[in-house]
């Protein structure tokens, strides 16, 4: 706000309010006044105490309007940095809903690939379970937990424990089947138990004598596990193929009967 173009006015009632005021004034110089120049003077006093306050309320309105343009300015920053700060905001929230549509998608991939190999699975599990009756002797002594497990088919089980124990078993059974085994056992013949050595050629054939060559014969695989057969005349052979496994023997070749399994559709 600007002061008005007073002050040559102002400037002469100041001089006349100083002159009707002068100290210097004598009783009848106080006498000789003009009517009129007591209020005259009051009258010039209170303008110029109202001018003094106008121009007082004009520099403080200066000084807040400065301080009201430093507040703006202040609040113009504030309010550009809140418009960065929602677009940042924005641009969060629309990577995070994407980022989110695509963690759901692969979600949903995930669960379909878990479903797929569940079921595989089950399928593997299945004819793991099948052959076990299958595996001779030394074979399931060795795997007995893990078959056990199979076989009690719990449903709950986790997925991994049900991979390691198949695993397990087709590992020892693969290592079985690549090469000859010989084990000792008991069998029963005629209500007596006798200790025989069995010879194991991989998963497919065994042979077995006693101690004494009396007893002898051989084994196939069958579904309810192995079905064995006496035959006395391969005792010798069998005797010797076995002392050669175990290196009780020299190496020679030796003739053993080998039984073809029955096809699939026979058995």
């Amino acid at each position: 706000m600007s002061e008005p173009p007073l002050r040559p006015a102002f400037a002469s009632l100041a001089l006349a309010f100083a002159l009707i005021h002068s100290p210097g004034t004598s009783p009848a110089q106080e006498s000789a006044r003009p009517p009129g120049a007591a209020e005259l003077a009051k009258k010039t006093g209170e303008w110029i105490e109202t001018r003094r306050l106008i121009s007082e309320e004009a520099a403080a309105w200066q000084s807040e309007k400065a301080t009201l343009a430093d507040l703006n300015a202040i609040r113009l920053r504030e309010t550009d940095q809140l418009d960065e700060f929602v677009k940042a905001a924005g641009a969060r929230v629309e990577e995070l809903a994407k980022q989110k549509a695509t963690t759901a998608e692969e979600r949903t991939s995930l669960q379909q690939w878990r479903r797929d190999l569940d079921l595989r699975f089950a399928t593997l599990e299945t004819s793991v379970k099948e052959i076990l009756p299958r595996l001779p002797t030394p074979l399931r002594d060795k795997v007995e937990d893990a078959a056990l497990r199979l076989e009690s088919g719990e449903a709950d089980r986790p997925l991994q424990d049900r991979v390691r124990d198949v695993l397990l078993v087709l590992q020892a059974a693969k290592e079985f089947d690549d090469g000859f085994t010989v084990y000792t056992d008991l069998r029963e013949f005629d209500g007596e138990k006798r200790e025989v050595r069995v010879l194991y050629l991989g998963l497919s054939q065994a042979w077995y004598v006693d101690a004494s060559g009396s007893r002898s014969g051989y084994g196939l695989p069958a579904a309810q596990g192995w079905e064995w057969t006496e035959d006395a005349s391969i005792a010798a052979a069998v005797r010797q193929a076995i002392d050669i496994q175990t290196g009780e023997a020299t190496a020679a070749f030796v003739k053993l009967p080998f039984i073809p399994l029955p096809s699939a559709a026979s058995r």
